[in-house]
């Protein structure tokens, strides 16, 4: 048992001492802040939160979505290879912010226009983020690379207050 203690004793200090070299010849490197904040916390209609970096897509949204001006608002989707059906990885990540944003404000319908196929592979993966096919609604015209998404803001109901 003494061995077994002496050995491991031994192991830990050969490594404590290796690792205390290392770090002597090396420089300290500290990094740079950002040079503003790249992404902040916005509000869905429904009370959900979620990161949306300013001047993005998905900020561009709830901010309309949350300053209740106008029934309507056309943003640009890019976000597809240039020339096929098949979306970018950046894409894929505004498509998905575009199903939450959806999903957080259920009274909402949008209109999709631009490369028929491109906009069918886009309003395929809303309906499997769970956005209903009646809530879409597909208008094909040129602008490959690029989609044009017009969100109408649905029906005003009033707000509902507590009676006393």
């Amino acid at each position: 048992m003494p061995r077994i203690l002496m050995l491991l004793t031994s192991v830990l200090a050969i490594g404590a001492a290796t690792l205390s070299l290392q770090s002597c010849g090396s420089e300290r490197v500290e990094a740079a802040p950002p040079e503003g904040a790249t992404s902040a916390l916005v509000t869905l209609p429904d009370g959900s939160t979620m990161a949306a970096a300013s001047g993005s897509l998905t900020r561009e949204m709830a901010d309309w979505l949350a300053s209740r001006d106008g029934q309507s608002r056309t943003f640009d989707f890019h976000g597809f290879d240039e020339d096929r059906a098949k979306l970018t990885s950046v894409g894929l990540g505004r498509a998905a912010d575009l199903a939450t944003v959806l999903r957080a404000a259920p009274a909402t319908t949008i209109e999709i226009a631009g490369d028929e196929a491109q906009i069918r592979l886009l309003t395929h993966l809303l309906e499997d983020r769970g956005i209903a096919p009646e809530r879409m609604k597909i208008v094909p015209a040129a602008g490959i690379g690029t989609a044009m998404l017009t969100i109408h803001r649905g029906s005003r109901s009033p707000l509902m207050t507590a009676k006393s």
